[in-house]
């Protein structure tokens, strides 16, 4: 008897839901950390404050406005640091008070200045105006906070895959998230803008193993029967991490608070210690099987169950058959690749896939906050449209097609963020619902991509080939956050048409991956190549 049979004829109890309810918090809190610079660098509406016009109440947007701001005609707003140089006026030889003139022909339209003094359109607090990070030619700094979020990502997911070998899931869980809250806590008392960078970097570090370890978690103690079910309910979570920020923000306008609010309550998960059980499968691994049974005791008492006395004797023997293979060395994997054209090109496309779903994946959460229209309502409907794309994903990985699950979820992203990028501005519910179809879309992607990369490669290179090639598509998410920056170089919705010519691309190439749901699992290179 292995695990799996040991898990299934226990069925699903309380204590499974209960560990696997909260593990789904642990996942709403994990998705703090890779969103809120979206929010903290967020940049502000600002223009200069124009001391011949502006009374002690001065507005964002007032009917004047354009006879003393260049207008930047990409972007269509007034230019955040220039303003036309004020022209003195006389009347019978004597100067008039400049604070009195504010009227057509007092500025000279082809001369400009920089100014050194703001007036805001919204009553918040980011890092731009804390930090003094003014201007268009600043803008790189705000998008440099996402690379190095994304940065800290791509060093501390292979850190956090050594310490949750070494350690333990449960360890990895509960401590990154920990570290996570502490990092993000203080990162809300950072005195400048370099010192908010470096708290940026370590908490991303952190935290970026939470979401792989808790998922392993709450899968593991339930049977294979019910995994899909769970997972797909323990995704549900994730998005809400992100709507509660969003909705924090909104209601306090204030990074620093907004970023304590959120980040606090995470300390309470060092209390998952004396309740959450650790992965059974380490354990296995580790050949701790007393605290294994242990666990399964406790797991079959809340189904009404007694485990069976010989259950340490069958796992003993399932562990010394499940785990007797080594996994590959980095050499045999580059032979294994570039040894077969299936292969190689099976890597090469699911590779690109996976840049591609990270990329407008948080792509399309960052550039919600730059949309028309309330940016805190944009990010929590942009972020809470997940919900219903993974219990759509629920649906189509039991009953349809991988390979038509991929490729049409692609394209719809796509058409959808085309289609925002092609629909005029005075239409923007019509925008907005077809930029959060894109976003339904592509998390349907994302879902589905998980399952079909783990089946698509060999038993014998299975885990190195998809620990590689979602390696590499992490270059989607250092990418995403520079789309900001192009959007204010070339147009607000340049990226969303990037977003949407990439995503249909990725949705032909789909056509070309082998089809997998309901097929046996390939257990060497030998039979992709048989079936090409």
């Amino acid at each position: 008897m292995d695990l799996d049979e040991i898990l299934s004829n226990n069925g699903l109890g309380s204590y499974q839901v209960t560990v696997c309810a909260l593990m789904g918090l642990v996942l709403m809190f994990s998705n703090i950390s890779p969103l809120s610079y979206a929010i903290t660098a967020g940049d502000l509406k600002y223009r200069c404050e124009i001391p011949q016009c502006d009374t002690n109440n001065p507005s964002y947007n007032p009917e004047w406005l354009n006879q003393t701001i260049p207008y930047n005609k990409i972007a269509n707003e007034p230019y955040k640091c220039l303003m036309y140089r004020y022209v003195s006026q006389t009347t019978n030889g004597t100067v008039i008070s400049a604070n009195s003139m504010c009227r057509e022909g007092s500025f000279n339209v082809s001369s400009k200045k920089k100014c050194n003094k703001w007036v805001f359109g919204e009553m918040e607090r980011t890092i731009v105006n804390d930090f003094g990070i003014m201007c268009e030619e600043n803008k790189w700094k705000l998008t440099m906070v996402g690379t190095i979020n994304s940065l800290g990502q791509i060093i501390g997911i292979p850190l956090s895959g050594c310490i949750s070998d070494m350690y333990g899931r449960k360890y990895m869980s509960i401590i990154g998230s920990a570290a996570s809250a502490i990092l993000g806590t203080l990162k809300s008392f950072s005195p400048n803008y370099y010192s908010f960078l470096l708290f940026e970097f370590f908490e991303s570090m952190a935290s970026c193993g939470v979401y792989a370890a808790t998922f392993v978690l709450g899968i593991e103690i339930v049977s294979p029967k019910s995994r899909v079910a769970v997972s797909t309910l323990m995704g549900c979570f994730y998005p809400m991490g992100a709507v509660l920020m969003g909705f924090a923000a909104y209601m306090v306008l204030d990074w620093r608070i907004m970023l304590r609010i959120v980040n606090l309550p995470g300390l309470l998960i060092l209390g998952y210690i004396w309740y959450v059980p650790e992965s059974l499968r380490w354990l296995q691994t580790k050949n701790r099987i007393e605290e294994m049974a242990k666990i399964l005791s406790k797991i079959a008492e809340s189904n009404g169950n007694t485990l069976p006395p010989s259950v340490n004797e069958a796992l003993v023997a399932d562990a010394k058959y499940t785990f007797k293979k080594k996994e590959l060395s980095g050499s045999k994997l580059i032979t294994t690749i570039f040894g077969s054209k299936e292969i190689l090109l099976l890597v090469i496309n699911c590779t690109f896939s996976w840049i591609t779903i990270t990329f407008v994946y948080y792509g399309l959460s960052l550039t919600s906050v730059e949309m028309s229209g309330n940016k805190y309502l944009n990010f929590m409907l942009v972020n809470i449209i997940e919900v219903p794309a993974f219990l759509t994903s629920w649906y189509v990985m039991e009953h349809l097609s991988r390979r038509y699950t991929q490729a049409f979820s692609f394209f719809l992203s796509g058409v959808g963020c085309i289609m925002v990028s092609l629909i005029p501005t005075d239409y923007l519910l019509t925008k907005l619902l077809m930029f959060l179809s894109s976003k339904y879309a592509i998390t349907i992607a994302f879902n589905n991509m998980y399952m079909f990369t783990a089946e698509m490669f060999p038993t014998e290179a299975r885990m190195s080939l998809i620990s590689a090639v979602s390696m590499i598509g992490r270059l989607g998410l250092i990418l995403s956050p520079q789309m900001t920056l192009l959007g204010a170089y070339f147009g607000q919705y340049v990226p969303i048409l990037l977003f949407g010519i990439l995503s249909t691309i990725a949705g032909a190439t789909a056509f070309l991956f082998p089809e997998t749901k309901d097929k046996k699992l390939p257990d060497t290179v030998r039979e992709i190549e048989l079936v090409g």
